[in-house]
């Protein structure tokens, strides 16, 4: 008896699952690992950091290493409540990204090949273009940025569930919860275009479609309620590092960039630099920008017209400094300068272009056997542009980082401006152990300030660039015992009578002579001279009080006498400080202190002041998406069917 045959619809599924599989399965056989851009100095640390604390039962709510210290679930890069990060909960960091890629690289051409379906197209198209959508440069250029690479996967199911609420509620909550919120509205507005384009007769009116898109966008913002409200109130709170026109328009595309979407193969290859220049590096493949264009050719007038206004749109914004009329475009739309480059806006080109790909071959008895020579060039241009390295790097600390373990005790360190700016390195494991980025979190390495994080609390971003803007190593020391901080990074050599040199490790480490804490007792004489806002003080701290750190959001600080308490520590939203003197337990209020930290005054004899970081803003986010949670059980459970006892 003859095994039954393959669906053809099983068969155009399994197509990008097994290409997908073609790419990445060899690196990892291989022991290596995609490594390049912001996942080396940005991503490790937003998922490897709060992984250690939900494998040690806790929740990832506060961050101490970064920028003094700051809410680790609000800056929402990390997306970790977004249910595919639980990968990096239960396997290390090189395993769990290579997972993590796959998965949403597959999920990419899944959604992108039943989307194509649900046009009536035929399944080897739909494999084709499918194909296009997952292995295509865009997506392979995103794996560095496994927040993009997470929501760009949601793109087709947006046109998918076009018109059914509840899937497409899941599907903007998820691509919310993803970790990079900027491309929702720029997905959305994708995907309406297309709906244009390709509106036919018998469809539901606009009005319509419009009621279902603004019920679904609101179950979604409940449904990210745990995320969106910490996050609303760290956005509220913070300062974006301000960015001038010729900054945002500097990760623009030329005219002869766009050469290369067809194939790279047709610029010189030495041009084609992915670990670089990440941005330009997208391609469709030669057979898929032949299937494109004969899709252009085969489609209706007006659809072809349509789509073709929108690729000509995109291509406008992604030249955004290339000429004065793409430049123009950026003006008016101010929130584009959230989305910082114009090249971070190509994802907005690839479904209009995996739909042209599928509508070319749909007619096409060879669309099968097209579709696998998508795959196989797709494969071939994704393991050439995709940089790799032994995946030891993501858990060799380096020498800098066993040092500071070694030497810091609780206390913080500084790196030099010239030394956190600065991309020397001899090759990528001497590069990764500098400490560039937020590299320091996950060897709970606390650091005065960092780079790549977009929202930072005001506060302590003003301490952090007045700290930044000082004119020498001597001054930065004036400033070392207010930070809690003991050593001091350079790239050379310094000298100060308030330092002493340790030798170099990768950077020149010097120690502050004085003694470090991150908690001093202050006379109220003192108190009183010490600024609120961010200005070195007229004195040096004298009395150091022992700090006692049992978890990362809490700390506690015990001592004896009258006076006030500076608690080098963030005054955030969220902290609550209670006074134990005399065996009577009452709250205690924090005044604000050089910009970003906290005074409390404290009684005669022996007292002991704990804090306990415990957001309200979280607490009534999980409520939030709890109660959606519900709502969305209680109308399935309505809605399904009934069976009818017998």
């Amino acid at each position: 008896m003859k095994g039954a045959a393959i669906p053809a619809e099983a068969r155009a599924l399994a197509l990008p699952a097994a290409a997908v599989a073609a790419f990445l399965l060899p690196i990892a056989a291989a022991g290596l690992t995609t490594y390049w851009g912001d996942l080396t100095y940005l991503h490790q640390s937003w998922r490897a950091s709060p992984a250690q604390l939900v494998q040690a039962g806790r929740a990832p709510l506060w961050e101490p290493s970064l920028y003094l210290g700051m809410p680790m679930l609000a800056p929402m890069q990390g997306g970790l409540l977004y249910p595919a990060t639980g990968l990096f909960y239960c396997f290390g960091f090189a395993t769990a990204t290579f997972l993590f890629q796959s998965l949403h690289m597959t999920l990419a051409g899944v959604f992108a090949a039943l989307w194509l379906r649900s046009l009536r197209l035929r399944w080897g198209a739909c494999a084709a273009g499918g194909l296009v959508f997952a292995l295509g440069g865009f997506m392979v250029s995103r794996l560095p940025f496994v927040n993009h690479l997470a929501a760009a996967a949601w793109m087709p199911a947006l046109s998918l569930f076009f018109a059914r609420p509840l899937p497409l509620a899941a599907s903007l909550a998820l691509m919310f919860l993803a970790g990079y919120p900027t491309t929702v509205p720029g997905a959305c507005l994708s995907a309406w275009a297309l709906a244009f384009a390709l509106r036919a007769r018998g469809a539901p009116s606009w009005a319509r479609l419009s009621a279902i898109w603004v019920a679904a966008g609101a179950m979604a913002l409940a449904l990210s309620g745990a995320q969106l409200l910490p996050a609303v109130e760290l956005a509220a709170l913070s300062r974006r590092a301000a960015m001038g026109a010729q900054e945002i328009l500097q990760w623009s595309f030329t005219p002869r960039d766009l050469l290369q979407w067809t194939s790279p193969l047709l610029v010189p290859w030495s041009r084609f630099r992915p670990e670089v220049d990440w941005w330009k590096c997208v391609y469709l493949g030669a057979f898929g920008a032949l299937a494109a264009l004969a899709g252009a050719c085969a489609l209706p007038r007006r659809r072809a017209a349509a789509l073709g206004a929108w690729l000509a749109f995109v291509a406008a914004l992604l030249l955004g400094g290339g000429n004065p009329v793409s430049a123009a475009l950026w003006k008016p739309l101010t929130g584009l300068s959230f989305v910082r480059y114009p090249g971070n806006l190509a994802y907005l080109a690839w479904p209009a272009l995996a739909l042209l790909a599928a509508a070319g071959l749909s007619r096409r008895r060879l669309a099968a056997p097209w579709a696998l020579l998508v795959a196989l060039e797709l494969v071939v241009l994704a393991r050439l542009s995709t940089p790799t390295a032994p995946r030891g790097l993501f858990t060799e600390p380096g020498p800098l980082a066993r040092t500071l373990q070694e030497r810091l005790e609780g206390s913080r360190y500084l790196i030099s401006p010239r030394a956190l700016e600065s991309s020397r390195g001899a090759g990528v494991v001497d590069w990764k152990t500098r400490l560039f980025g937020l590299t320091n979190a996950p060897y709970r390495l606390r650091a005065v300030g960092n780079f790549g994080e977009p929202l930072v609390p005001a506060p302590s971003y003003a301490v952090m660039d007045a700290v930044f803007s000082l004119p020498s190593a001597d001054a930065a020391a004036g400033w070392m015992p207010w930070l809690g901080a003991s050593r001091l990074l350079t790239p050379a050599p310094v000298s100060s009578p308030r330092l002493v040199p340790e030798g170099r490790v990768l950077w020149e480490v010097s120690a502050l002579k004085a003694p470090v804490s991150s908690a001093y007792l202050l006379t109220p004489a003192e108190a009183e001279r010490l600024p609120a806002s961010v200005a070195l003080p007229p004195f040096a701290p004298s009395r150091p009080l022992p700090v006692s750190r049992p978890r990362e959001d809490e700390l506690t600080v015990s001592g004896s006498g009258e006076g006030r308490v500076f608690l080098a520590e963030p005054l955030y939203p969220g902290w609550t400080a209670e006074l134990s003197s005399g065996g009577a337990l009452a709250p205690a209020v924090a005044r604000r202190a050089l910009g970003a930290f906290q005074l409390y005054a404290v009684p005669p004899g022996e007292w002991t002041l704990r804090l306990r970081y415990d957001p309200p803003s979280f607490r009534a986010g999980v409520a939030l998406t709890l109660a959606a949670l519900l709502l969305l059980g209680a109308y399935w459970y309505h809605r399904a069917p009934r069976v009818e006892n017998l």
